[in-house]
């Protein structure tokens, strides 16, 4: 079950993703970039936390730091991890 639950929040995600990106088409092109850079930053926390030396607490601040900050804030979050500032 957990699988198929793992599967289907992926999917569920990437409709969405797919979503915001077509809303943002019809906002206008900044936004799109800013959407882009967010969703690339939050998949790069999930896939950069498989690394053996990046160990950042997915939580609710972690995620809203990359949502608003993209990739930036995804090398902000890794170096505050390895300072042993945060998380």
């Amino acid at each position: 079950m957990a699988v198929v639950e793992g599967v289907l929040g992926i999917a569920l995600s990437v409709v969405l993703a797919i979503i915001v990106i077509f809303i943002a088409l019809k906002l206008g092109k900044q936004v799109v970039v800013l959407v882009i850079n967010s969703i690339l930053g939050l998949v790069a926390l999930v896939l950069l936390n498989y690394l053996p030396f990046v160990n950042v607490e997915i939580n609710l601040w972690s995620v809203i730091i990359t949502a608003l900050a993209g990739i930036p804030g995804v090398i902000l979050l890794i170096l505050l991890d390895l300072l042993g500032i945060a998380f």
